[in-house]
């Protein structure tokens, strides 16, 4: 498991990055950073994991809310087959039949109920990434999805503090990769990559989410300073990522 960037209070995944890719990038970096969710704080890279490995199918002790029946085993070595992206504003999010979200609330637009399945803790993490182009849909998510605690009430205070300062985002980023960090059945981490292009040059940002499987369905679990996994920062390219986003299908 990578170990955890230690942060101060006023350290989140939403706030500017204090490293610069290429003085090209340094304005679009900053309207990165009112991108929650998304954007770390701190200087220090993704750390390389290697490659999981491969094991036997497992079946999962309790189905998701909506009756999502989906088995998987506990690692991921490629992405989930049959998804399908949908654009919700400037981003797209993954759908899929077997692993989710099985439940969008018509009024809030928030996307929760996934499988009990690897797949289902990505497509989880994915999900709430994707909302954060919209500051009210990311809180409902939030509200939904996260499990209480201080990191919660951290995390719900800063996105409130965006939506009263009306802060919004148009930057043109994708999900491009992730990893499954670690996975136990009822408890996993996932790291996804978003990649940045201003048409001249590109940039990746990566970020983690600690999951607990509850009720039915994926919750996250934030830490009590507010951090949601255990790896943010910048990586050079997807190596050592599974390649994975809206051009893949």
């Amino acid at each position: 498991m990578t170990d955890h960037f230690e942060t101060d209070d006023n350290n989140t995944w939403w706030r500017t990055p204090r490293f610069l890719i290429s003085a090209v990038l340094v304005v679009l970096l900053i309207v990165l950073g009112l991108v929650l969710w998304l954007w770390p704080d701190g200087e220090e890279q993704a750390q390389s994991l290697p490659t999981p490995i491969a094991t036997t199918e497992v079946t999962t002790s309790e189905e998701s809310a909506c009756g999502l029946d989906a088995t998987g085993g506990t690692t991921l070595t490629k992405a989930p087959d049959n998804v399908e992206w949908e654009a919700l504003g400037a981003l797209y999010a993954p759908s899929s039949e077997k692993h989710g979200p099985g439940k969008v609330d018509p009024e809030t637009g928030v996307r929760s109920c996934y499988s009990h399945t690897p797949e289902g803790a990505l497509l989880s993490v994915t999900n709430m990434l994707t909302s954060s182009n919209d500051p009210q849909l990311l809180l409902d998510t939030s509200e939904a999805l996260i499990l209480e605690g201080p990191g919660k009430d951290i995390n719900s205070g800063r996105i409130q503090q965006r939506i009263a300062e009306g802060s919004a985002s148009t930057v043109p980023m994708q999900i491009a990769g992730f990893r499954l960090l670690s996975y136990t059945g009822d408890k996993a981490t996932v790291e996804v990559v978003a990649a940045v292009d201003d048409g001249t040059e590109k940039a990746y940002i990566t970020n983690s989410a600690d999951l607990i499987w509850q009720d039915g369905d994926w919750r996250f679990a934030f830490r009590d300073n507010g951090d949601a996994g255990p790896v943010s920062g910048n990586v050079s390219d997807l190596s050592g990522y599974i390649t994975w986003g809206p051009q893949d299908g």
